[in-house]
Protein backbone atom coordinates (compact mmCIF):
# COMPACT_ATOMS: atom_id res chain seq x y z
CA UNK A 1 0.00 0.00 0.00
CA UNK A 2 1.13 3.34 -1.04
CA UNK A 3 1.72 6.13 1.03
CA UNK A 4 -0.94 7.95 -0.45
CA UNK A 5 -3.44 5.60 0.18
CA UNK A 6 -2.50 3.83 3.73
CA UNK A 7 -5.18 4.64 5.95
CA UNK A 8 -3.62 6.40 9.01
CA UNK A 9 -5.80 7.09 12.65
CA UNK A 10 -7.06 10.78 12.69
CA UNK A 11 -4.38 13.06 14.20
CA UNK A 12 -6.31 15.82 13.43
CA UNK A 13 -9.83 17.16 12.92
CA UNK A 14 -12.61 19.64 13.39
CA UNK A 15 -14.53 18.75 17.01
CA UNK A 16 -16.73 21.63 17.09
CA UNK A 17 -18.72 24.83 15.73
CA UNK A 18 -19.93 26.94 18.02
CA UNK A 19 -23.23 29.22 16.58
CA UNK A 20 -25.25 31.34 18.73
CA UNK A 21 -28.89 31.70 18.88
CA UNK A 22 -31.22 34.76 19.89
CA UNK A 23 -32.09 35.59 23.49
CA UNK A 24 -34.91 32.94 24.48
CA UNK A 25 -34.62 31.29 21.59
CA UNK A 26 -32.27 28.07 22.64
CA UNK A 27 -35.72 25.39 22.65
CA UNK A 28 -35.85 27.02 19.14
CA UNK A 29 -32.69 26.57 18.09
CA UNK A 30 -32.24 23.05 19.37
CA UNK A 31 -35.24 22.29 16.88
CA UNK A 32 -33.30 23.16 13.93
CA UNK A 33 -30.50 20.87 14.83
CA UNK A 34 -32.91 18.20 15.15
CA UNK A 35 -34.65 19.42 11.94
CA UNK A 36 -31.02 19.10 10.53
CA UNK A 37 -30.62 14.95 11.67
CA UNK A 38 -28.55 16.01 14.22
CA UNK A 39 -29.07 14.60 18.24
CA UNK A 40 -29.60 17.42 21.06
CA UNK A 41 -28.20 17.05 24.32
CA UNK A 42 -29.16 19.98 26.65
CA UNK A 43 -27.26 19.24 29.99
CA UNK A 44 -28.14 23.39 30.91
CA UNK A 45 -25.67 25.45 31.75
CA UNK A 46 -24.04 28.24 28.83
CA UNK A 47 -24.49 26.08 25.96
CA UNK A 48 -26.05 22.93 24.21
CA UNK A 49 -25.01 19.84 22.16
CA UNK A 50 -25.99 18.85 18.99
CA UNK A 51 -24.54 15.65 17.86
CA UNK A 52 -23.87 15.25 14.30
CA UNK A 53 -23.57 11.60 14.79
CA UNK A 54 -26.80 10.83 16.50
CA UNK A 55 -25.99 7.88 19.32
CA UNK A 56 -22.55 8.81 19.37
CA UNK A 57 -21.22 9.12 22.88
CA UNK A 58 -18.84 11.80 22.76
CA UNK A 59 -18.78 15.75 23.48
CA UNK A 60 -15.27 16.76 22.00
CA UNK A 61 -15.89 15.40 18.09
CA UNK A 62 -18.14 15.51 15.69
CA UNK A 63 -20.32 18.19 17.94
CA UNK A 64 -22.26 21.35 17.07
CA UNK A 65 -22.27 23.72 20.36
CA UNK A 66 -25.06 26.87 20.28
CA UNK A 67 -25.19 29.77 23.01
CA UNK A 68 -27.01 32.80 23.59
CA UNK A 69 -25.66 35.76 21.57
CA UNK A 70 -23.81 37.86 23.62
CA UNK A 71 -25.68 41.44 24.89
CA UNK A 72 -22.70 43.38 23.48
CA UNK A 73 -23.01 41.25 19.99
CA UNK A 74 -27.03 41.64 20.42
CA UNK A 75 -27.10 45.10 20.77
CA UNK A 76 -24.75 45.25 17.67
CA UNK A 77 -26.97 43.37 15.87
CA UNK A 78 -30.13 45.17 16.90
CA UNK A 79 -28.73 48.19 15.65
CA UNK A 80 -27.00 46.88 11.89
CA UNK A 81 -31.16 45.63 11.62
CA UNK A 82 -32.76 48.37 12.68
CA UNK A 83 -30.20 50.75 9.93
CA UNK A 84 -31.22 48.40 7.86
CA UNK A 85 -34.82 48.37 8.01
CA UNK A 86 -34.53 51.90 8.05
CA UNK A 87 -33.88 51.95 4.08
CA UNK A 88 -30.87 53.79 2.22
CA UNK A 89 -27.76 52.82 0.71
CA UNK A 90 -26.96 50.10 3.63
CA UNK A 91 -30.60 48.49 3.10
CA UNK A 92 -29.80 48.42 -0.48
CA UNK A 93 -26.48 46.92 -0.44
CA UNK A 94 -27.36 44.36 2.45
CA UNK A 95 -30.47 43.41 -0.73
CA UNK A 96 -28.65 42.96 -3.00
CA UNK A 97 -25.56 40.92 -0.96
CA UNK A 98 -28.75 38.28 0.65
CA UNK A 99 -30.32 38.00 -2.38
CA UNK A 100 -26.96 36.99 -3.74
CA UNK A 101 -26.94 34.44 -0.74
CA UNK A 102 -30.11 32.77 -1.44
CA UNK A 103 -29.55 32.24 -5.25
CA UNK A 104 -25.77 31.06 -4.81
CA UNK A 105 -25.51 29.28 -1.95
CA UNK A 106 -22.57 27.26 -2.49
CA UNK A 107 -20.57 30.55 -2.55
CA UNK A 108 -21.64 31.71 0.88
CA UNK A 109 -20.40 30.95 3.82
CA UNK A 110 -21.34 27.63 5.47
CA UNK A 111 -20.68 24.51 7.15
CA UNK A 112 -21.59 21.16 5.48
CA UNK A 113 -23.06 17.68 7.62
CA UNK A 114 -22.63 14.39 5.24
CA UNK A 115 -26.11 12.54 5.92
CA UNK A 116 -25.51 8.94 5.68
CA UNK A 117 -28.41 8.23 2.24
CA UNK A 118 -30.18 9.80 0.03
CA UNK A 119 -33.83 8.83 1.19
CA UNK A 120 -32.40 10.55 4.72
CA UNK A 121 -31.45 14.06 2.66
CA UNK A 122 -34.14 14.13 0.59
CA UNK A 123 -36.28 13.36 3.73
CA UNK A 124 -35.08 16.35 5.32
CA UNK A 125 -35.82 18.76 2.65
CA UNK A 126 -38.99 17.82 2.84
CA UNK A 127 -39.26 18.54 6.70
CA UNK A 128 -37.22 21.80 6.21
CA UNK A 129 -39.53 23.16 4.00
CA UNK A 130 -42.46 22.01 5.62
CA UNK A 131 -41.09 23.82 8.22
CA UNK A 132 -40.33 27.03 6.93
CA UNK A 133 -44.13 27.24 5.70
CA UNK A 134 -45.96 25.89 8.60
CA UNK A 135 -44.74 26.06 11.46
CA UNK A 136 -45.63 29.31 13.64
CA UNK A 137 -41.91 29.90 14.80
CA UNK A 138 -40.00 28.37 11.98
CA UNK A 139 -41.54 30.30 8.89
CA UNK A 140 -39.46 32.45 7.15
CA UNK A 141 -36.79 31.79 9.90
CA UNK A 142 -35.08 28.24 7.72
CA UNK A 143 -35.80 27.79 4.27
CA UNK A 144 -34.27 25.23 1.73
CA UNK A 145 -31.71 27.94 -0.77
CA UNK A 146 -30.95 25.10 -3.47
CA UNK A 147 -30.80 21.74 -3.76
CA UNK A 148 -28.37 20.10 -6.30
CA UNK A 149 -28.85 16.62 -7.09
CA UNK A 150 -25.95 14.07 -9.11
CA UNK A 151 -28.24 14.29 -12.23
CA UNK A 152 -28.55 18.04 -12.12
CA UNK A 153 -26.93 20.33 -14.65
CA UNK A 154 -26.19 22.53 -12.35
CA UNK A 155 -24.66 19.91 -9.85
CA UNK A 156 -20.96 20.77 -8.69
CA UNK A 157 -20.67 17.55 -8.85
CA UNK A 158 -22.01 13.84 -10.21
CA UNK A 159 -20.59 12.34 -6.64
CA UNK A 160 -22.82 14.03 -4.12
CA UNK A 161 -25.96 15.91 -3.72
CA UNK A 162 -25.82 19.12 -1.87
CA UNK A 163 -28.58 20.65 -0.10
CA UNK A 164 -28.15 24.29 1.10
CA UNK A 165 -30.35 25.18 4.24
CA UNK A 166 -30.59 29.12 5.43
CA UNK A 167 -31.63 30.23 8.93
CA UNK A 168 -31.31 33.01 11.27
CA UNK A 169 -32.03 31.07 14.58
CA UNK A 170 -28.36 29.93 14.60
CA UNK A 171 -25.33 31.36 13.25
CA UNK A 172 -21.51 31.07 13.33
CA UNK A 173 -21.26 34.51 12.74
CA UNK A 174 -24.04 37.45 13.37
CA UNK A 175 -27.35 36.24 13.11
CA UNK A 176 -29.02 39.15 11.36
CA UNK A 177 -27.54 37.90 8.15
CA UNK A 178 -28.31 34.66 8.51
CA UNK A 179 -26.25 31.34 8.24
CA UNK A 180 -26.08 28.60 5.45
CA UNK A 181 -25.50 24.58 6.84
CA UNK A 182 -24.94 22.41 3.82
CA UNK A 183 -26.58 19.09 4.02
CA UNK A 184 -24.57 16.67 1.39
CA UNK A 185 -25.06 12.77 0.61
CA UNK A 186 -22.20 11.04 -1.20
CA UNK A 187 -23.10 8.47 -4.43
CA UNK A 188 -21.14 5.10 -2.56
CA UNK A 189 -17.97 4.46 -5.10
Amino acid sequence: MSEATEIRPVDRRITHAELLHRPGERALAARVFTLLGCEVVDRGGHWFTARVEPGSAGYTDNVLYASEVTPEQWAFETELASRIDAGGELAATAATWTDSLRNRPQYSYHFGIRLGTRAALEQAVLDIEDAGANDPELAGRIAVSGVYRPEDPDAATDTMMQVFVRTDVLACGLLTLGQHIELQWHVPQ
